[in-house]
């Protein structure tokens, strides 16, 4: 059953590790729902729709069903930032193949421009060996409007802690790194944050893999402190540069279960995505169920 929700999972909350949410039910048997006509829903003990989704056709029929699609799915993930192979330009080749095979001084050029598409790509080609100026581009990025460019930010700083504690990594530039964020983690964790609420998904889509920070302890709530201090920044370095981005819920955002959300940011530290103007619905499959929510 796994297999069979990747492709919702993967594309709807981006990182792989958010597919745990269906094997923490694992086990305890499903919810009764009545029976469904077309990928229609049936109705759960508290009036929530209801739609079974065993196999990749009674996705593909709940989607229907929904009002939406699995293209409508990826214009989200595309205006955010996230780079799926099945874009294509409009020579028909994959949108990420352009600017991965392009020059970096083509790259350059582009990001120069404000192509927040080269710049996060030319920051994860050049990474390894300039560390710094990646985090530059990829905080020029979100400023920019990717969402994608905050969870690459999160990821370089675990990156950079490996490095660190593996590697034995002494360069200037990386020892300056770790100074200026120390602890690692907390910048870690709270660019992380940042991608969630700029993507518009539901707490724990992108911060459930950081398992260590699944307990509310004094490293949740600094890493919220300093999500708070990013997202503030990217906000007064837009309205400075006059760059509007509209916010944007994705068409279907899955929620993680509340007692696997308990610890991460109180709502007054760090904001959350609101879903008050969506439809809220319930996935349900023989793992378990659940929440989603139906944002037009």
């Amino acid at each position: 059953m796994f297999n069979r929700f990747m492709p919702l999972l993967f594309v709807l909350l981006v990182v792989i590790a958010t597919a745990f949410i269906f094997l923490l039910f694992r086990g305890s048997g499903a919810p009764e729902v009545l029976p469904q006509t077309s990928g229609g829903p049936g109705a759960g003990p508290d009036g929530i729709p209801e739609y079974r989704v065993e196999s990749e056709a009674e996705y593909q029929l709940a989607l229907e069903a929904l009002g939406t699609s699995t293209d409508d799915i990826e214009a989200w993930a595309r205006s955010r930032g996230f780079p799926p192979a099945t874009y294509t330009s409009s020579r028909g080749a994959p949108l990420e193949l352009n600017y991965r095979t392009a020059r970096e001084s083509r790259l350059r050029d582009l990001a120069e421009d404000g192509d927040y598409w080269a710049m996060q790509f030319l920051a994860a080609r050049i990474s390894p060996e300039k560390p710094q100026e990646a985090i530059e581009l990829y905080r020029k990025a979100i400023v920019h409007g990717s969402a994608y460019s905050a969870y690459k930010l999160g990821g370089l700083y675990r990156e950079v802690a490996r490095w660190i504690s593996i590697s034995h990594d002494d360069r200037d530039e990386v020892v300056e790194i770790e100074r200026r964020e120390n602890p690692l983690a907390y910048s870690s964790l709270g660019w992380l944050l940042v991608a969630e609420y700029e993507a518009g998904l539901p707490p724990g889509s992108m911060t459930a893999s950081l398992t260590s920070f699944h307990a509310p302890d004094d490293g949740v709530m600094g890493s919220c402190e300093r999500a708070a201090r990013f997202l503030a920044e990217i906000q007064a370095e837009r309205e400075t540069l006059g760059i509007s981005v509209t916010a944007r819920k994705p068409p279907l955002a899955i929620e993680l279960p509340a007692e696997e959300t308990v610890g991460y940011c109180p709502p007054d530290v760090f904001p959350r995505a609101d879903f008050s103007d969506c439809e809220t619905i319930r996935l349900v499959g023989d793992a378990g169920a659940v929440t989603g929510h139906r944002c037009r």
